[in-house]
């Protein structure tokens, strides 16, 4: 056991010297995070160093131990190119990263960065071809490159993501690199439990900075290393077995940052907004809403990445899909029946999957009745004295379809709702649509969508200028209201985006901090 423990203690002692000295130089050459009005509600600027950190320190230890102890150690033939792949991908999306962190680069720039450094993983051994699944061989073929492509963008991505409170990202790669160390060791891959075990001590050393309150921050460069290289263990440590145990057991590894990723786009895609859209309805949000404090949303998301880690380890020790699968559908019903999370998006699911089932089925009550919608999705102010005003608006200029949508990621508040005219159907040839946005002092809080029909009562016109005055009136009242909050000090939001909307940058994909 001296090799693993060396591997930790020494990427730990490096982490933990670095981040000081790394802070200062961040702090001279302005690598820091710097608060604003609208996301980033820390007190001062904090130095991103989370990225350097994380690589040197983990990319000393590794290659450092594999030398010293390298009589101990049974390398493969195809070992030496996969690391170098490893630590050549690691480097590129670094320097994308930090570029990301100092220039806020564009969506897309980020994603070819991230599908360079996977293209060099994927030259150099990272790929699988077939998956045996209940005694089925299923040839990936042509398409097991889309499929390493795929996984590694979701682990960079969703890690991104979840990167939005103080030491979040940090905890969940300690807990899945120590759970990929356990399964390596298990497997007997001592190489494989070094790189698991040099990153995990990496990020406990940084950890010791970037705990709530933080005094470091991983930037894009660290959450987006983080993700890579979880992505790239997994696919040495399991995928490679080509079995349906050791797909599910990744799978279950990264769950936690996965549902949160999963659930960002339904509910950004089921209230019309951009995927790419900043909002205050990730996983840590929702906790420290419900009146968690940052140590205890932090020791919540610990133990959450806890128990789908330990399902995944069971599921490749045991060889049982079972185990795997079971934790991540746990872990969902602790998130769901806790009013932790998932509640928003199930109401706007079922919403969507009610009108759907209305239309499909000719539900109509009358060209006078009409069907709504409404969920706060997040906060606890009272919108729908506001919407109700829109709504009679809607009721007397006859407007066939109705959407009101409110962000305020300052404030913590989201509110989504909509209503039709059940006598009504589509035709585009004799509807009109228009949107107007809702700002306050520079800043976008949301939109007012209206469809109706070319021949109604009022002409478009006179609808639109009405329009006009009741967004000017609700502007009025949302400015009243919508200063910006002092909260506990967090990490940035790993989104990619400045201000809501954007259809520039991504979310998860590419971070602008």
């Amino acid at each position: 056991m001296i090799i693993p423990i060396s591997a930790f203690t020494l990427s730990f002692l490096i982490a933990l010297l670095l981040v000081p000295l790394l802070a200062r130089v961040a702090n001279l050459v302005g690598l820091v995070d710097l608060p604003d009005d609208n996301r980033k509600l820390h007190k001062s600027a904090i130095p991103m160093v989370g990225g350097i950190t994380i690589f040197v320190a983990a990319f000393v230890a590794i290659p450092a131990l594999l030398f010293y102890f390298a009589d101990s150690f049974r390398f493969r033939p195809s070992d030496g190119t996969e690391l170098g792949g490893m630590l050549m991908g690691a480097a590129l999306l670094l320097i994308v990263g930090l570029a990301d962190d100092f220039w806020n680069l564009r969506g897309r720039q980020k994603l070819i960065g991230q599908i360079i450094a996977i293209t060099v993983l994927i030259i150099s051994g990272f790929q699988f071809d077939h998956l045996t699944f209940a005694g089925f061989r299923i040839e990936f073929g042509i398409f097991s490159v889309l499929v390493v492509y795929a996984w590694m963008l979701a682990a960079i991505n969703s890690i991104n993501l979840l990167d939005g409170a103080d030491g979040f990202a940090s905890t969940v790669g300690i807990v899945m690199s120590l759970a990929l160390s356990v399964m390596a060791i298990y497997q007997g891959k001592m190489v494989d439990a070094v790189i698991a075990l040099s990153l995990a001590g990496a990020l406990v050393g940084f950890l010791r900075y970037n705990f709530p309150p933080a005094k470091a921050y991983l930037g894009d460069s660290g959450s987006m290393l983080i993700g890579y290289m979880l992505g790239a263990m997994a696919i040495r440590c399991a995928f490679k077995q080509a079995t349906a145990y050791a797909f599910f057991a990744p799978v279950a590894l990264l769950a936690i940052p996965l549902i949160d990723t999963a659930a960002a786009i339904i509910r950004r895609r089921m209230m019309g907004r951009s995927i790419y859209s900043v909002d205050r309805g990730h996983l840590h949000h929702r906790m420290m809403k419900q009146g968690y404090s940052p140590r205890v949303s932090l020791l919540w998301v610990a133990l959450l990445c806890t128990m789908t880690a330990v399902g995944a380890i069971m599921a490749l020790v045991y060889r049982k899909t079972e185990y795997a699968i079971a934790s991540i559908v746990i872990v969902v019903l602790v998130l769901f029946f806790a009013r932790i999370f998932g509640l928003a998006e199930f109401r706007l699911v079922s919403n969507r999957a009610l009108s759907i089932a209305r239309s499909f089925l000719g539900a109509s009550h009358g060209d006078n009745s009409h069907v709504q919608s409404s969920v706060h999705v997040q906060g606890s102010r009272d919108w729908q004295e506001l919407w109700e005003q829109v709504c009679q608006f809607a009721d007397e200029h006859e407007i066939n379809e109705l959407t009101m949508d409110l962000n305020v990621p300052w404030m913590h508040e989201s509110f989504h709702a909509t209503r039709r005219r059940t006598g009504t159907k589509k035709d585009a040839t004799r509807e009109w649509y228009v949107q107007l946005p809702l700002v306050v002092e520079g800043r976008l809080f949301g939109r007012i969508e209206v469809l109706a029909a070319k021949d109604g009562l009022y002409t478009h016109h006179q609808i639109v200028n009405d329009m006009l005055k009741i967004t000017a009136d609700i502007e009025f009242s949302l400015a009243e209201i919508s200063s910006p909050t002092t909260t506990p000090m967090t990490e940035e939001e790993s989104v990619p985006v400045k201000a809501p909307d954007s259809t520039d940058d991504t979310d998860s994909l590419l971070s602008n901090t």
